[in-house]
């Protein structure tokens, strides 16, 4: 990563002031954006604004931006709230030492398609906090299509749920082919695809089949399996073709309900 002039605030309002007055790049684990081909004349390195934690605030939980991927998987307190679909989906993400690099907020800025970590917040229906521009749920930012880097300062999930991950892999520490991760919050059910290749969606009409019913009938799953398979939108890439995609989707879908359900 080509960097040309690399700053290091103490603020939340002076490296905000540095992205949007002055054109500079946030940086956070940095894993992810040193394989843009483009140099950066600013970046702006985020690791001294103490974003780093997971916080329960009572009526939801608080994820710093700068929390590891290796800290969101051995948190004890996702754990207790939400099962195993942390570790699930983050465990075999490399190796550890990646997993102590790459950070949420880093992940869930650059909207990458292939992440498993993005799916799962999805699913949860996680708001976003952005320093100067209030909260916003993540789905709506992932379709948003705005030119200017953003400077989350936390991710806000529900207090507790359940909610599983299943994903499809050519090897084990491979990126995703697909994942599928579904979640019961609040009396109802989400449901979302990833690694399209495109960044994560919810499966809309999966979830109007599930309704508020926690624990819902095998026809029920499968006909919400089969309405994600065809409202996803799929496409070929290095890993699989768009068909194969769409042939799994349904299998990982019916396993993440499944799971979730017990």
């Amino acid at each position: 990563m080509d960097i040309q002039t690399l700053a290091r605030p103490r603020s939340i309002g002076e490296a905000l002031e540095l992205i949007q007055k002055k054109g500079g790049v946030p940086v956070a684990g940095g894993v992810w954006l040193k394989m843009h081909p483009r140099p950066l004349a600013l970046a702006v390195d985020l690791s001294g604004l103490g974003l780093e934690y997971i916080r329960d605030k009572g009526e939801f939980i608080e994820l710093g931006a700068m929390t590891t991927y290796r800290e969101l998987e051995t948190s004890s307190l996702l754990a207790e709230r939400f099962g195993p679909a942390f570790p699930a989906a983050l465990g075999r993400i490399v190796g550890v030492q990646l997993r102590n690099m790459v950070t949420v907020g880093g992940t869930v800025a650059g909207k990458y398609g292939f992440s498993d970590l993005n799916t799962l917040l999805m699913a949860l229906g996680a708001r976003l906090a952005l320093a100067g521009d209030g909260e916003r749920e993540i789905e709506g930012f992932f379709l948003d299509a705005g030119d200017k880097p953003p400077l989350i300062e936390k991710i806000l999930l529900p207090a507790r749920g359940r909610a599983a991950f299943e994903s499809m892999r050519v090897s084990g520490g491979d990126f995703s082919v697909l994942n599928a991760s579904a979640a019961y919050v609040d009396g109802s059910w989400r449901v979302a695809l990833g690694a399209r290749p495109a960044a994560s969606r919810l499966c809309r009409e999966a979830m109007r089949l599930l309704g508020a019913e926690p624990r819902p009938a095998e026809p029920q799953v499968r006909a919400a399996a089969r309405a994600a398979q065809e409202e996803g939108s799929f496409s070929g890439d290095l890993r699989a073709s768009a068909e194969y995609r769409r042939t799994i989707s349904a299998a990982l879908v019916e396993r993440a309900i499944k799971e979730c359900a017990r």
